[in-house]
């Protein structure tokens, strides 16, 4: 049975508070944004909320970060995820449906990376009807507007504001050892975000580098 969000958040408090309180600390020290979580800690503190990491990570890393900025440290920290179990890794040549919208793990060549370039996450519209103000998250490319609001208007919605982030865009290619003989290797792109891509990580999207990359695939 899945975890509601305010008892993902109660668990997440309690886990910071005993088991990562003095690396949040030397983070905000060190004027970092985030914090790293070896995923095996929080296993072996609630296998429970680990599950519910790999099964719904968008929801439950959100209830970490609400978790840190709640607590005493008063933080507004992404939470990074590193060390995933062997059965979340994947060759990019077996990514299928059932890995959409799960925490996966991937390895691969970095064949191009884009600059770093404003991204929009979301934008806020007022109905000029009504006054309704409608938010839409950006996930597409394309620049996404409300088709309808609730008092019935279509289109012509006036934009209020936009929130914008630090994004890069990189395209990973297989490794050599995930190919069969004579096989022509795969490639996923894929979409890296503020702190990943502050000037410190520079050199680890460089073209030709090998890394391993944990996140959601969608």
């Amino acid at each position: 049975m899945a975890i509601d969000a305010n008892e993902q958040i109660e668990k997440f408090q309690a886990f910071f508070d005993e088991e990562y309180k003095h690396q949040i600390n030397d983070s905000l020290i060190a004027g970092k944004k985030f914090i790293i979580i070896d995923f095996f800690d929080l296993s072996k503190y609630d296998h429970e909320l680990a599950e519910e990491l790999l099964e719904q990570p968008d929801e439950t890393i959100k209830a970490a970060e609400i978790a840190i900025a709640q607590s005493d440290l008063n933080a507004q920290m992404r939470v990074r995820i590193k060390n995933l179990p062997e059965s979340q890794k994947c060759f990019i040549r077996n990514l299928r449906s059932t890995h959409l919208d799960k925490f996966i793990c991937i390895e691969g060549l970095i064949r191009q990376a884009s600059d770093v370039r404003p991204k929009v996450v979301s934008a806020r519209f007022e109905c000029p009807s009504c006054n309704n103000v409608i938010t839409i998250l950006q996930t597409d490319i394309k620049f996404r507007e409300p088709h309808r609001c609730s008092c019935g208007r279509n289109g012509h919605f006036k934009l209020l504001s936009k929130e914008l982030i630090d994004a890069q865009r990189v395209v990973l290619e297989e490794l050599s050892h995930a190919l069969d003989s004579g096989g022509q290797p795969r490639k996923l792109a894929v979409f890296i975000r503020e702190d990943l891509v502050d000037p410190r990580m520079e050199k680890r999207t460089t073209p030709g580098t090998n890394v391993r990359v944990t996140g959601v695939l969608t």
